[in-house]
């Protein structure tokens, strides 16, 4: 399978099924600010609470064509293999289709991930091992901690400026490359003092 990441915002996302591997589909979508419709006769409590908090739209039935014919995207996690591969089979081709049961069915898999603000990383072993997925991601994420978070804002905040400010290409490619040594990862002090160099530059372009 491609990886590519998918903007979900104001999307329709389905998430047939209410048990357990529903409920850890739904939490692992909610990190990325979505709504998601939930169709399933009975709901695991987590998912009830979640609805209390308006997070997620319950409907309660078993799952039918109509609900999902317009998602642009629709998880397969009923407790019925049935169920699932026939939601699999009967979506349409521009749809994203996970299905829970039987991953070779879908068109598309949820892979491993984390988040660390705006890095995301996601790990796949295209369904021979999601044990293993896990196991590496926990890895990977042990090496990027939450000190990313905060650096990814400082390298987003450059780039915006060197964007705005710097026409010459190859200055562009200099400033960027320089922004990501390691001695801005901890350090305010060294960030700031990166945006005042940055600032004399296009200051002195000015002149």
């Amino acid at each position: 399978m491609f990886p590519i990441m998918v903007d979900l915002s104001d999307k329709k996302i389905v998430v047939a099924g209410g048990g357990h591997v529903a409920y850890h589909k739904i939490q692992h979508l909610l990190k990325y600010h979505v709504h998601v419709h939930v169709v399933s006769p009975t709901f695991h409590h987590r998912i009830v609470e979640l609805a209390n908090e308006k997070k997620v739209t319950l409907i309660q039935k078993s799952i039918e064509y109509e609900d999902y014919k317009d998602a642009f995207f629709v998880i397969a996690a009923t407790n019925s293999k049935i169920v699932n591969d026939q939601i699999a089979n009967s979506a349409k081709p521009h749809q994203l289709v996970v299905n829970t049961t039987d991953p070779q069915k879908g068109n598309c898999t949820i892979p491993a991930s984390f988040n660390r603000g705006k890095l995301v990383i996601g790990v796949s072993t295209g369904g021979a091992s999601p044990t293993l997925a896990k196991q590496i991601k926990n890895q990977i994420a042990e090496q990027y901690d939450e000190r990313y978070e905060s650096y990814l804002e400082f390298l987003f905040e450059i780039r915006e400026i060197i964007k705005q400010h710097i026409s010459d290409p190859k200055e562009k490619r200099k400033w960027l490359k320089k922004a990501v040594d390691p001695i801005y990862l901890s350090s305010t002090k060294e960030q700031q003092r990166f945006r005042e160099q940055l600032e004399s530059v296009w200051n002195h372009d000015l002149l």
